[in-house]
């Protein structure tokens, strides 16, 4: 037996310890591996919870468990259906032959920080205005980014039908927002639910940076505080309508857990912290999903005027439409 850095290898197979493991992690479960991905593992519970097993670098989840390198070849061996236990020191796959020690690894909490007063009036705060303009640079050409920033016209009819239910819900959600209207919200929430392809749906992801948005404002505002509260059980039951990795991402939101990136930018945002390299750091993950979480907390911080951008694009797409329609050039419509 021999160890190497923070792993040894036994006849029985390979023993791993973790250097963190999310608050939300259960300590005993059994479970099943739900899915298996080049970085990643999700182990889903009896009770129908969805651990994330992580390779070194990915950073934090709150159901998340960070594995010490090195990992090797240690996800090709998983397999949908295999058995899992956590059994409160260990996490055992026996048919991988995989063992992940837990008792060294740190508790990692993926609570935001308070919002500065003031964050969310009408006229955007400074860092605000540098998380906008790192999205309007930097994001990728799918998924909310476009539909609020972009230049052109839509090109797909994907983009066109993200854009027409982003403009039907934005504005409500902004005034429900300002009034702690939860019904309005929840009616909002309810079109954005499963919006978009992918892993995690672009609406959904929109929703997580927007709850982590009113948990940091919520600290400093009451009003905030008491329609996350009324938001809890509605917006459980949204999150039945997608897919089981989104509905644990939006569950962790609700009780206030975020991924690590994203907390780590609401940090830099409150705290006067390094906006841009924060935003880009959470740009990373996924394809766009990093981009659309951002996007949801930007609204979140300050909804209105966040609001007005889409509104205006799609009146003006509208009228592009119509254009074309009659055998005029397709009008472009400016950056907003």
């Amino acid at each position: 037996m021999g160890r190497d850095s923070g792993s040894f290898v036994t006849d029985a197979g390979k023993v791993l310890f973790a250097v963190s493991v999310g608050v939300l992690v259960p300590p005993r479960a059994r479970a099943q591996v739900h899915s298996v991905f080049q970085r990643a593992c999700n182990i889903e519970t009896d009770s129908g919870e969805l651990v994330t097993l992580l390779a070194p670098g990915c950073g934090n989840l709150p159901h998340g468990i960070c594995c010490a390198p090195p990992i090797g070849s240690l996800f090709p061996r998983l397999r949908q259906g295999q058995m899992a236990i956590l059994d409160g020191a260990t996490l055992r796959i026996p048919a991988a032959r995989l063992a992940v020690h837990l008792s060294r690894a740190a508790i990692w909490n993926g609570t935001v920080a308070a919002a500065l007063p003031g964050l969310s009036r009408a006229e955007p705060h400074g860092a605000l205005r540098e998380l906008c303009e790192t999205l309007r640079e930097h994001a990728p050409d799918q998924g909310v980014t476009p539909a609020l920033f972009s230049s052109g016209c839509p090109r797909s009819t994907i983009e066109r039908a993200l854009i027409a239910r982003m403009a039907q819900s934005l504005p409500v959600l902004a005034r429900a927002t300002d009034t702690g209207d939860a019904g309005a919200v929840v009616s909002a929430l309810s079109v954005l639910v499963g919006l978009g392809d992918g892993l995690t749906p672009a609406g959904d992801d929109f929703i997580v940076g927007y709850l982590a948005a009113l948990w940091s404002r919520s600290h400093r505002e009451p009003v905030v505080a008491a329609l996350l509260g009324a938001l809890a059980v509605p917006v459980d039951k949204l999150s039945l309508h997608t897919n089981a990795i989104s509905r644990q991402m939006l569950l962790d939101a609700l009780q206030g857990q975020f991924a690590e990136r994203l907390a780590d930018v609401v940090r830099s945002v409150c705290g006067g912290g390094n906006v841009a390299g924060a935003a880009m750091r959470a740009l990373e993950v996924g394809h766009s999903s990093g981009a659309d979480v951002l996007c949801g907390l930007l609204f979140g911080y300050s909804p209105a005027p966040t609001a007005l951008p889409i509104r205006g694009r799609t009146t003006a797409r509208h009228i592009a439409d119509r254009h074309a329609a009659r055998g005029g050039d397709r009008l472009l419509i400016g950056r907003t």
